[in-house]
């Protein structure tokens, strides 16, 4: 069974979201929601709501937890699975 490496990077309105709510989600919540995201795209059973999105945000995913979306693109090749998180934010400001 070959290894894959995951890498996550996030984009500046991701990281200062994230600064200023630890409240309502830190990073290492974050980080495991958008593993289990690409758990759930590979073939994983796991409980995550996820949408593949369209229009503007095409070749986006989104991952809703309450009223938190995080939007994120994921690029994959035969070693490693890149994974960008473009925002995190409320429910009503996300898609702004």
């Amino acid at each position: 069974m070959k290894t894959i490496s995951l890498q996550i990077r996030y984009e500046r309105k991701a990281e200062k979201f994230l600064l200023k709510n630890q409240n309502k989600i830190t990073n290492k919540k974050a980080r495991e929601l958008i593993i289990k995201a690409v758990g759930k795209l590979m073939g994983k059973d796991e409980n995550v709501d996820i949408v593949k999105m369209k229009g503007e945000f095409e070749g986006y995913f989104r991952i809703r937890k309450n009223d938190l979306r995080i939007i994120f693109s994921i690029y994959e090749n035969e070693k490693t699975i890149a994974v960008t998180v473009a925002n995190i934010d409320f429910r009503g400001n996300v898609y702004k």
